[in-house]
């Protein structure tokens, strides 16, 4: 094996790696791996990185990138929240995992993006329904849908990441 090869090869392991720690504390490592594996295949003319296998990968990202999207609104649902809890369960977690990375990189992102999808969602139903014990119940089950979402987003990012590991040449 050519010294250029193996350089490509390491450098393509430890974008992988890299892919899955990022997801582990919730900043974008999916995509990452799915760009990598992208560019690899592109890189050795589709040989042993073939379309099937980026196919199956790109469909993981995709199908773990839904639940991600919904698992807050799931779980705000299965308590019969407002469409105003829903909602909110959304977009605290995305400014939340903004602000928990500007105040701790890294695992600020993951804590923010919980803590974000939980107050704001009891926010938004309690001022809804002035029932306390309902917006913390569905601040539960946000938090409990949310952290569901996240185990299934790291278990798709190592499954992504051996997938490809497993194609290298």
């Amino acid at each position: 094996m050519e010294l250029g090869i193996v350089i490509i090869n390491i450098v393509f392991c430890v974008i992988v790696v890299v892919g899955v720690i990022m997801t582990m504390v919730g900043l974008p490592g999916n995509i990452l791996i799915v760009i990598a594996g992208l560019s690899y295949g592109y890189y050795e003319n589709f040989e042993h990185m073939d379309y099937d296998t980026l196919a199956i990968i790109v469909g993981v990202y995709i199908v773990s990138e839904i639940i991600d999207f919904g698992a807050g609104i799931i779980g705000a649902k299965k308590e019969k929240a407002s469409k105003r809890g829903m909602v909110a369960a959304f977009f605290g977690a995305v400014f939340g995992s903004i602000l928990g990375t500007m105040i701790l990189p890294l695992i600020g992102t993951l804590l923010g993006a919980l803590v974000g999808a939980v107050l704001c969602t009891i926010f938004a139903e309690y001022t809804k329904a002035n029932d306390i014990e309902k917006a913390k119940r569905v601040g539960i089950s946000v938090l409990k849908g949310q952290i569901v979402s996240m185990i299934i987003k790291v278990v798709a990012a190592i499954g992504m990441g051996i997938t490809l590991l497993y194609q290298l040449k």
